[in-house]
């Protein structure tokens, strides 16, 4: 039976009046500018930007991003004409302008289907009832003797926990955006941790040097805590050694951060926490000056009076 691919664009907004939005598209043909009718529309302030600046069109499984600006488009940091896109791609409109990385997430559904072939039962034929069976005769119960007195036996100890799925190396995407950064990964498992050996660094003082694993298996991403003194969350609770990443959970690896979103097929973005507001300080009150009979006063008695020249 054939299928039809179903295939959503993914947008993750990186730099720009858009940063941390998470756009998701399925039309055929997604306009990107700030003109109103854009699919991804940008403030009309934002003059570097074209009214429609960029296009990107399906053909077949692919997607081509196609210029139509003035000042550019640039793919990965070179400017391009058109270009077709792959999953981690950085797009950046006009030089020094807003960025997005480029996702897509794959879905199949059944182009036709089968009807149903309606079921034939065969009625079987009834055995007559067997006649029952007289009862047997019970022996005579023998009296049990009292045991001999024993020390108590010692508590079960409590079952160990379950082993998750064997860590495999599997071909499998990963796509991890951090900051102004996307880097995806073809193979896993891979390492997250503030060491230079891991395969996704991140210089974070709350992070061990080999952190937390993103592996596969069973066909789910999971994630490992490495620290043991369960530092990784889920949704803000702490796993058990590992535990499987579903679509759209928060994955935080310490209590300060990071945060990132798993959006599924193999795709973790980092969630920026707003900055707290910055009370302004209050304007100190400032002291009178000395009255001139008082700079003739003695030492001990100026400091005695030190509080009411403050507030006078």
């Amino acid at each position: 039976m054939s299928t039809i691919p179903q295939i959503t664009v993914q947008l993750v907004h990186i730099q720009g009046p858009l940063k941390g939005d998470i756009q998701e598209l399925s039309a055929s043909e997604i306009r990107i500018g700030r003109h109103p009718d854009c699919q991804v529309k940008f403030p009309k302030d934002l003059t570097t930007l074209s009214r429609v600046h960029a296009k990107i069109v399906r053909e077949g499984n692919r997607f081509k991003i196609i210029d139509q600006s003035t000042n550019g488009t640039y793919v990965n940091g070179q400017r391009i004409a058109e270009s077709y896109l792959k999953d981690g791609d950085v797009v950046m409109f006009a030089e020094g302008g807003p960025k997005a990385s480029f996702l897509t997430q794959t879905a199949t559904q059944p182009a036709t289907a089968q009807p149903a072939q309606p079921e034939t039962f065969t009625e079987a034929p009834i055995a007559p009832p067997s006649p029952p069976k007289a009862p047997a005769q019970m022996p005579p119960v023998a009296p049990i003797p009292s045991p001999p007195m024993a020390s108590p036996a010692p508590s079960p100890l409590a079952p160990a926990a379950q082993p998750g799925p064997a860590i495999e190396q599997t071909k499998v995407p990963l796509a991890i955006q951090y900051g102004p950064a996307l880097k995806s990964f073809q193979t896993l498992p891979i390492i997250i941790g503030s060491g230079p050996g891991c395969d996704f660094p991140i210089a974070n003082p709350g992070l061990s040097d080999q952190h937390a694993q993103i592996f596969f298996a069973q066909d789910r991403y999971w994630v490992k805590d490495l620290t043991g003194m369960n530092k990784v969350t889920i949704n803000s609770l702490p796993i058990s050694g590992q535990a499987a990443l579903e679509s759209n959970v928060q994955l935080a690896l310490s209590n300060q951060g990071p945060k990132f979103r798993f959006l599924g097929g193999g795709r973790l973005a980092e969630i920026e926490d707003p900055l707290p507001e910055t009370p302004e300080p209050a304007n100190p009150t400032e002291p009178s000056p000395a009255r001139p009979d008082e700079k003739a006063m003695p030492l001990a008695k100026k400091a005695g009076s030190l509080f009411k020249k403050f507030f006078t």
